[in-house]
């Protein structure tokens, strides 16, 4: 299939390539509490709490790769969300470009795996991406994620402003396409990130099947290392 050989040419430049480029790398490991884990304005805990980490390992030339793991709840076999990616990512002139790939797995329901790769470009303060997988779904079929987004510092309490709107265009029978929107409010102390956020979706109960795709107010605790 057409994305399965991008995913390979993807993985085998993520490869090769630091292999032979002599330059710095570092580890780094990062771990968070949260109220609830939303991932594209649905939560993946079924409102609950959830506890995640990951460690990442970036290269001087652009390229990095990491691990990332979520407690997750969605009424069937799955506890754990254990993600694996990888990327490059360059600035030209200010703007920055970047490619990834990401393996999303479910240890204990596995038919919930899937692939998917994205396109990003930035600029100053504001970012795009595009994340694309044909495994959707037990149909495995396309769905695309569009995604903007825009950081600012703002000029009291040493506070940043973080705005998203996302849309997922889902051509499959087990989905529905929507749009999410998130503002967040962060700050560091000590060391620590502490972040509250407000996120929605445009889809009513009866398309999401209950109340994880409603307006929510989340509070998250980080710390990396």
């Amino acid at each position: 299939m057409k994305f399965k050989s991008m995913v390979l040419a993807v993985c085998a430049m993520l490869i090769a390539v630091p292999s032979i480029v002599s330059a710095e790398h570092s580890l780094s490991a990062n771990v968070a509490l949260t109220t609830d884990y939303v991932w594209r304005g649905i939560s993946q805990t079924d409102e609950d709490p959830a506890i995640q980490g990951g460690f990442d390992w970036e290269h001087s030339s652009g390229f990095s790769a990491g691990v990332w793991g979520s407690n997750v709840d969605f009424g069937d076999d799955a506890s754990m969300e254990l993600d694996l990616y990888a990327g490059f990512s360059k600035e030209f002139n200010g703007v920055a470009l970047s490619i990834g790939f990401i393996h999303y797995n479910y240890p204990d329901e596995s038919d919930l795996n899937f692939n998917e790769i994205n396109f990003g470009i930035g600029y100053g303060p504001v970012s795009a991406m595009v994340s694309y997988t044909d495994e959707f779904g037990e149909g495995a079929e396309e769905a695309i994620y569009y995604e903007l987004g825009a950081d600012f510092d703002l000029p009291v309490g040493g506070l940043a402003l973080g705005l998203h709107a996302g849309y997922y265009d889902i051509d499959s029978s087990d989905g529905e396409s929507y749009a999410d929107v998130k503002i967040a409010l962060s700050k560091e102390v000590q060391g620590f990130g502490f972040e509250l956020a407000y996120t929605d979706t445009d889809l009513s109960k009866t398309k999401c099947g209950g109340d994880t795709c409603g307006g929510r107010a989340i509070f998250t605790v980080s710390k990396s290392f």
